[in-house]
């Protein structure tokens, strides 16, 4: 079983590549002091996603894989309180996303059957589509 999970993770770690690029590819703000905090958590974010993306896989490479997605969900909570009173919609599809991957991991885990497997990868692609869709209103503001 923790070969499996391992696997998954490592998987995910791949799709987090996808979303540093999408990241990668909005803008960081203005600059000016007077910006929204937003702004800045997604800032964050960015970085966070950059660290998780430089972890090496490697033999026990997942402690410090999970201590870097632990930063990313954290900073991810962060965006979301930051960003939820003006971009209410874009909030909410990324916390059904986040939602629906999780239990897409658990049900991955516990029994790694390929269509399990399966809906891992479509939740994670979800997730990441919500975050990108947040990440590009926000930067509107930033």
């Amino acid at each position: 079983m923790d070969l499996i999970a391992a696997r998954l993770r490592l998987w995910w770690a791949g799709a987090l590549v996808v979303l540093v690029a999408t990241l990668a590819g909005c803008g960081s703000g203005s600059g000016e002091d007077d910006t929204p905090a937003v702004c800045s958590s997604v800032d964050a974010l960015r970085s966070s996603v950059t660290a998780l993306t430089d972890v090496q896989v490697e033999r026990g490479a997942l402690d410090t894989f999970q201590k870097a997605f632990d930063k990313v969900r954290s900073n991810l909570s962060t965006v979301v309180k930051d960003a939820k009173r003006e971009y209410a919609d874009e909030v909410d599809t990324v916390e059904e996303a986040m939602s629906d991957l999780g239990t897409s991991l658990d049900a991955a885990v516990s029994g790694p059957t390929a269509p399990n497997i399966a809906a891992v990868g479509a939740a994670s692609q979800a997730l990441g589509t919500s975050i990108s869709a947040l990440v590009d209103a926000v930067d509107s503001t930033c």
